[in-house]
């Protein structure tokens, strides 16, 4: 990850060069200017595009040319590592812990940022496999309810949204915490269909 700091109090930078190793694209991923920090939006534009690696400047062979507004961060990698989509299996024990054998009847809705909002999407189902695939995404913020409508919430979020920042397998396991990797990887997530030992 590179990261990229403007600690001034008042000055912005537009177009500012910054020398990188990398000769590939860079995505960023995180900024403290997102709504969801209490910010103004302004660096939308570098989480849906990636900057391409520009000549070289100060002695490193490559660069990217980014606006940095005062006292925001940045956080960018390398756009080849964030492809491959989302995908989020809910774990028997998290389903358990609901009173539910499967996922069947289960819904996700995602959200997304607009204008500073965070907006939720229409619901979808859960697939029958027990997961939520994010395809064209590199990460994911969702909502879980119940067959009959009740919030199953990540007990790690003050909202209740479950949120993925890279892409990769992800299980939703116990009381409602998103652990990564497939139920298969987690010794202690049982995957769908697995009874538990007595």
């Amino acid at each position: 990850a590179f990261f990229v700091f403007n600690f001034h109090p008042c000055n912005s930078y537009s177009d500012y060069q910054i020398g990188i190793s990398w000769n590939e694209p860079l995505r960023c991923v995180l900024d403290s200017d997102e709504g969801r920090f209490g910010g103004q939006c302004r660096l939308e534009y570098g989480h849906a595009n990636a900057f391409p690696a520009l000549h070289g400047v100060d002695g490193r062979p490559h660069s990217v040319k980014m606006y940095l507004p005062s006292r925001t961060v940045q956080v960018l990698v390398k756009d080849s590592l964030l492809k491959g989509g989302v995908r989020v299996f809910l774990g028997a024990d998290f389903l358990q812990e609901h009173g539910l054998s499967s996922a069947e009847g289960v819904t996700y809705q995602l959200m997304v940022w607009k204008e500073a909002e965070q907006v939720p999407l229409e619901p979808q189902n859960v697939g029958a496999d027990g997961s939520i695939v994010v395809a064209d995404g590199f990460d994911a913020t969702f909502k879980l309810a119940g067959p009959a409508g009740e919030e199953m919430p990540c007990m790690a979020s003050k909202d209740g949204a479950f949120r993925a920042y890279f892409p990769g397998d992800y299980t939703i396991s116990g009381a409602g915490y998103l652990a990564n990797g497939a139920p298969a990887d987690l010794p202690a997530t049982l995957p769908l269909g697995t009874a538990a030992a007595a």
